[in-house]
Order: structure tokens, then sequence, then C-alpha cells
């Protein structure tokens, strides 16, 4: 037996109706590791099809009750992921090919050598298991970034985010800052056919000015000094996907004509380079600034806000949609709780007293807060209440031994970089392992949860 084919690893279905090769094709495969259902008619591999999860269909391109390529038909009308295998005794004649074309996987003429067909087999069955990866990848990215809300305004993002990201249309979101802007960008990528290829997020505020040009457009070995060797820019490494620019109201004015200009035509020229080099690329632009006051103050150029806000989404802010807050505090607070090593469970306060506060920094604010709030109780302390964190302490502090009031400027500072404990030392004016230390002696365990850009 094969030991790269362990049984059942790659369920097959042979569709033969010459009983001699079938049980030859069958007991090959059988001794191998291969768990195969045979079938001698088309309507008994559909039915095989509908009740069991075949990787690879060996299929004669005639049977008794028609084509064989009906089946390959049927895999494709219904979305199967099973690979077929066309057998035939009549040649690749031109009609196999377009069929081939349209999502056959291979094929193979008779007569065929039987471990010919096992490498064929295994091929098949490899690409199987690649789309199956991806397809729990995209499930798996889709349920870390789904969107929480139940309020009017979010379940109409939802529906304007189904019916748009199917395109290729640009998308302009606006909204406040730690909206979800990113979020809904990301969403509408993982809801397009571009989901399987990359999606490149890039925050345009934290690009100095000198600096727009290779970092979206790359360059070439030797293009500047210290360009030791060649580098893809954003465009390249976002070709075939999407493209996300974030804060796109703080691009500068003479980038905003060269974007425009790949936007138009599809294609750029590296730093250094001589050569046009061509992209598929998806914009979504999102801004916490409305871009139309830009345009008319002349800060950001017509034609780019015309080129980009093809479908414009409105992000609203938290205290517009207070019925989504308890929805996305228990959200939040489960996914610190994983992050943390924490299992504090419920949350010490109430949904509605998180309702009643204004939440200025939207939902970044409100985890900001359910994080201290966790690392709060982990040390042993009360936590601040929402109000205390919204409107300011309205008692004077209790006095707190000196190490304790260490612990609380620590926890400050490590949530102001939200959990870097690389950039609190540096501000704290102390090594990184004596940090570390502190933390493990104070028991405070804290991930880094950085979200880029919004």
């Amino acid at each position: 037996m094969n030991p790269a084919a362990p049984p059942d690893a790659c369920p097959l279905l042979l569709a033969e109706d010459d009983p001699t090769l079938s049980l030859t094709i069958r007991e090959f495969l059988e001794a191998r590791g291969y768990h195969v259902h045979s079938v001698d008619r088309c309507a008994k591999a559909i039915d095989i099809l509908d009740r069991h999860t075949i990787h690879v269909a060996l299929v004669d391109k005639k049977l008794p009750d028609g084509e064989g390529t009906s089946i390959s038909e049927y895999i494709i009308a219904k979305g199967i992921k099973t690979k077929m295998i066309l057998m035939t005794a009549y040649g690749a004649n031109q009609k196999i090919t377009e069929y081939i074309q349209k999502g056959a996987f291979d094929f193979l003429e008779k007569p065929f050598d039987l471990e010919k067909l096992t490498r064929r087999i295994e091929n098949a069955n490899r690409l199987y298991q690649l789309e199956y990866s991806h397809d729990a990848q995209t499930y798996y990215e889709k349920t870390a970034h789904r969107i929480i809300g139940e309020s009017p305004e979010m379940k109409r993002i939802g529906q304007i985010i189904r019916h748009v990201a199917p395109t290729h249309t640009s998308v302009l979101i606006e909204g406040e800052t730690g909206t979800g802007k990113e979020l809904i960008a990301r969403n509408i990528h993982l809801e397009s056919r571009r989901s399987s290829k990359q999606f490149i997020s890039v925050n345009c505020a934290s690009i100095p000015e000198t600096l727009f040009e290779s970092e979206f457009f790359g360059y070439e070995r030797g293009a500047f000094t210290g360009a030791y060797r060649e580098k893809p820019g954003f465009f390249e490494m976002a070709n075939y996907g999407s493209l996300h620019l974030d804060e796109i109201g703080e691009m500068p004015l003479e980038f905003q004509a060269k974007l425009l200009r790949v936007l138009e035509e599809g294609s750029f020229i590296k730093l250094g380079g001589t050569k046009e080099i061509g992209v598929d690329v998806r914009i979504i632009a999102s801004t916490n600034k409305h871009l139309k006051t830009e345009v008319q103050s002349r800060r950001f150029r017509e034609d780019l806000y015309f080129r980009l806000a093809v479908f414009t989404i409105r992000v609203p802010p938290l205290r517009e949609r207070r019925e989504d807050i308890p929805l996305l505090a228990d959200h939040i607070w489960q996914d610190l709780n994983l992050k943390m090593g924490q299992k504090i469970k419920p949350p010490p306060f109430s949904f509605e007293e998180l309702k009643s506060q204004p939440w200025s920094g939207n939902v970044r604010e409100l985890r900001n807060h359910l994080e201290k709030t966790l690392i709060y109780l982990n040390m042993g302390q009360a936590p601040p209440s929402p109000a205390e964190l919204t409107n300011g302490p309205t008692r004077p502090p209790a006095i707190l031994p000196l190490d304790a009031h260490v612990r609380h400027y620590v926890l400050e500072v490590l949530t102001h970089f939200n959990g870097n404990k690389t950039r609190t030392a540096d501000a704290l004016g102390m090594s990184l392992s004596t940090l570390k230390r502190k933390l493990q002696r104070w028991g405070i365990l804290v991930e880094k949860t950085v979200n880029p850009g919004d």
C-alpha cells in the first residue's frame, strides 16, 4: 500500500461501463489506499456526487445513458469542487479540448498506463486540497472580520457590500475615526471575486510625502542611493487583488495626479525602470474627511474624487447606532479574553451603561476601554467605569502604594500603544526585558492588538 495515499484520503468516483476495465482500475487504486465508488451510468455517478464528498472523478466519455461530459457539467452547475478526469478512446478531439477549457481537470486516452493514471489523480487531488484549504481560509477570514451590528444602518451597509463587492467598481468609504472603515473595505474584498488574491491596506497618512512614488510603484535596483535590490510597490503586490487606500485625503496633490494615471491606464513605471507594468487592481479608498469639501477647498483633485467615489459608503458613528453597542461589546470582550488568555465573563458593567456613553472614538475607543478593563481585573483592581473613562474621575483618587501607581502608569502607557511592549518600553525609558519582567511579576498577560489604519 502506498503510504502517500492512506485509505479515504482521496475518495474517488469511477464511472466506467466496461466491467473488466472498471474492476482492473478499482482493484489497482484500492490496493494503493484509495476509496473508490464504482458506477456504470451517468445517473448513478450524479447520485454518488450528491451523497458523498468526492475529490476526483474518473469518467468514461461515453456511458450507456449519456455523455460522460454531462457529469462534469453537473459538477460545474452545482459548484462542486470535484476534479474530473475524462477517459476516452476517441482521442483529444476539439470537443474534449473545449470542454476541458470549461472546467474538466484532465483527460486520458485509452488505453493508458495505470501508474500514469495514479499521477493524474494525485495532481487533481492536490488541486482539490488547495481549493478546499482556500475555502477554509476564506471562511475563517469572513468569520474573523465579520461586521457586528443589527441596526438599520449596519444592515444597509451589509446589503450594499453584497451588491457592490462582486463588481470591479471603485468604492469610497467615509466615516469618523474608529468606526471600522478598514473592516468594511476588507469585507468588500472577501465578498468579491478577488478574495483569493491579496488585500493590501495602506495608511496614506503614515507615508512621508517624498516616499509615495517608491512605496506605491516600487523601484529597480540602483534607482537611487541605497536601492541595493529591486522592490515591488503596493500596486504590484496587490495585482489581481484589492488595494485599500486608507486616509486617502492625506495623499499629496502631486501624487494624486500619478495615482489617477494608474487608475485610468492600468499601468505604471517603477522608479529607475523603463518599461510599463500592467496591473489589475481594485481600489477601495477610505477617509475620515468629507472629500467633497476637500475638493472645493482644492486640497483634493476633483477628477480623482470622481474616479474613486464611483460608489460611496458612509459608516455611521457609534452614537448613531447605540443598539449595536451591546453586540459589539460582547464580541470584543470575548475576543480580548481569548487573545489575553483570560476567562473573565461577563464584563463587570451593564450594556445599558455602555450605551449611555458618547464614545467619540467610536469602536476603537470602546475596544480600548474593554481591554483596559480586562487588564485591571487581571491585576486585581477595580477598573474605571465607562463614565469615568469618557467624563473623567468624579472622586479623588485613592491613596495607593507606590508600586500600584507604577503599575497604573505602565498600564496607561501600554494601553496608549495598543499593547505594543516595544514602544511602551521605549516611552518609559526602560529595556524591553525589564518591562516584560514587571508585567510577569504583576501577572499581566498582554498581546499586541494593533489594527493598522482604521
